[in-house]
């Protein structure tokens, strides 16, 4: 035995601290990734405490995704300038992941807080609010019935959002522009949108101000049956139109299995009221 003797703990002990399972340690060693730093004529393995530096790096390598045969090549060939080039590598391997996790959770927050919203929704009720700009990314321009959107422009806005590193079924919606408004059509979309913070892409807003909201039971395609009640209510009010409307489901076929039972929300830009 080694000189270090005071140093040198047993496999199960080692394993109680690093937290590394007993098996794990035997199949490191046996594919020589990682070896105690002694072995007795019995076969018992004994490791010093300065291998918990190696051990923890091997955890954190395989967390992100490395292959142990690749571990195994670093720690063979480790240098100052080797361990650089692989840090920064990881480095941004988990700034990504740190992105992707942070926007599942802005998901999952904005699902379930859509939920809670709906619980209470009046669809018969309209009201006006004053809403703080949010950031948004929107997808191309396009000037097409909600019927009709097209395959690209899908894909497109899928991968827009695939770029941001939104997880599939990020929540979005369709915004009607201005124009169609004015002229009283409620089909029309102009563009597909979801609420986030971009890195990629230019940074859009849902512009700060009033608006007219409304709900309604409705599939994906059908939204348009509620714009005519919203122009009603718009021109019995004297409300003006300031600019685009905002359509965005809060319930949707993660939470409903009837999509006649969707509920959707329609939030319309308008001036500000004139308080009688």
């Amino acid at each position: 035995m080694p000189k270090l003797e005071n140093d040198l703990m047993s496999i199960s002990a080692f394993s109680k601290l690093s937290r590394v399972p007993r098996k794990t340690l035997i199949f490191y060693d046996q594919i020589g990734l990682f070896k105690p730093a002694f072995v007795a004529a019995n076969g018992y393995r004994y490791y010093t405490r300065s291998q918990f530096d190696t051990i923890g790096v091997i955890y954190i390598f395989k967390e992100l995704g490395m292959s142990l045969e690749d571990i195994r090549a670093y720690l063979e060939h480790r240098s100052p300038a080797s361990t650089l080039a692989l840090l920064r590598k990881q480095e941004e391997a988990v700034q990504q992941q740190m992105a992707k996790l942070t926007l599942a959770r802005q998901m999952i927050t904005q699902r379930a807080e859509n939920i809670e919203h709906s619980l209470n929704v009046d669809t018969s009720r309209r009201y006006v609010i004053r809403q703080e700009r949010k950031p948004l990314l929107r997808s191309y321009r396009v000037h097409e019935s909600r019927r009709e959107i097209s395959e690209e422009l899908w894909d497109d806005f899928q991968e827009r959002l695939h770029k941001e590193n939104a997880p599939a079924g990020y929540p979005g919606g369709a915004i009607v522009g201005k124009e169609d408004l004015l002229r009283g059509d409620g089909d029309m979309i102009s563009y597909m949108f979801s609420f986030i913070t971009t890195q990629h892409h230019e940074q859009e807003y849902m512009p700060e101000g009033y608006y007219l909201v409304s709900y309604t039971r409705a599939h994906y395609e059908d939204t348009e049956k509620i714009y005519p009640q919203i122009f009603d209510y718009i021109e019995q009010n004297h409300y003006v139109i300031k600019g685009d409307a905002y359509e965005e489901f809060l319930l949707d076929e993660i939470v409903m299995k009837q999509p006649e039972d969707y509920l959707v929300r329609v939030m319309v830009h308008i001036e500000e009221p004139v308080r009688s």
